[in-house]
């Protein structure tokens, strides 16, 4: 068995674990009461353990505070509208999403959300994009990047960097924003409605538009283009938002099913819809009036009525 005086030379090893250090005020302090008590050894034994974590505890608690947290000032209530998740603690009802890191975004209550554009902007007379044979994806600015677990395969390299994407052809890949060799991926689920690929050592995620009057190739329908599935909540900036998850997915199958196209060509206006998917990507369409901008422009009034009802 061994003495109290030999066990406390394993403390330093303890605190360092935990740590803590260990210093000879500590030490005096178990020393002292040790002799005062008058009970056998083998029942002390248990006793100086208990009291060794007792002290830990309560020095954790006390002057060690944990490093980041000691110097802060005080935490802000405040709930944002948009608000930001580590990997992992993304909670949007019952559904976790795990893959979405620090960047992305949740849609949260409120009745008259204002304008946002999650779309990265111009610069230079075009947005950043890839082209992949004739379809175009804009960069999102949420997610910041997303994990490999939501990579689908691959649809080829970047052949081609150039600042005017319009003369590139449409037979390869081009950008002018991910460099020449980079490999483009498409985005697990969204059926080349986003794809994905590596922008400044991050791993960035791109939606589909239309671009230089290219929208729809074939026999391509909104559902192609903007694959919304399992939608969580949606925002129409202005009128509000819809966080039912059951009611995000009847709006949704209401624009897929009702939406007519109209033009190959788009633009930005001061009024955005967002739609929030489970796994913790937003997509987005601009709104003009009773239309919807993104890959093409569609009308669809049977949407907007829906989401009205759905407000009340």
């Amino acid at each position: 068995m061994k003495s109290v005086e030999e066990r406390l030379h394993t403390l330093p090893d303890i605190a360092e674990k935990s740590c803590l250090n260990a210093d000879e005020q500590l030490k005096r302090k178990i020393l002292r009461a040790a002799r005062e008590k008058e009970t056998p050894r083998r029942a002390f034994a248990p006793r100086l353990a208990a009291a060794l974590c007792a002290i830990v505890v309560l020095i954790g608690v006390g002057a060690f505070a944990l490093p980041g947290l000691r110097d802060n000032g005080p935490v802000a209530t405040q709930t944002p509208l948009i608000e930001s998740h580590p990997a992992g603690s993304l909670s949007i009802g019952e559904i976790t999403a795990m893959d979405v890191p620090a960047g992305s975004i949740t849609i949260r209550s409120s009745k008259n959300p204002s304008y946002r554009s999650i779309w990265a902007p111009m610069s230079g007379g075009n947005f950043p994009l890839i082209g992949v044979k004739g379809r175009y994806y804009r960069l999102l600015t949420n997610p910041t990047s997303i994990s490999g677990s939501l990579l689908g395969q691959s649809l080829g390299t970047v052949d081609t960097f150039t600042s005017e994407p319009a003369l590139a052809g449409k037979n390869g890949i081009c950008s002018n924003v991910v460099a020449q060799g980079e490999t483009v991926y498409a985005v697990s689920g969204m059926n080349g409605a986003m794809a994905a690929a590596n922008v400044n050592g991050q791993m960035r995620v791109f939606q589909r538009v239309s671009f230089g009057d290219n929208a729809l190739v074939g026999k391509e329908s909104l559902a192609d283009t903007l694959k919304a599935s399992n939608p969580v909540a949606l925002e129409l900036s202005g009128v509000g938002t819809v966080n039912d998850a059951s009611a995000a997915q009847r709006l949704v199958n209401i624009l897929v099913k009702n939406a007519s196209f109209l033009r190959a060509g788009g633009s930005e206006t001061n009024q955005a819809l967002l739609i929030q998917l489970s796994n913790g990507i937003v997509l987005q369409m601009a709104v003009n009036g009773e239309r919807l901008i993104a890959c093409g422009t569609w009308a669809c009034p049977e949407f907007f009525d829906a989401f009205q009802e759905a407000m009340q």
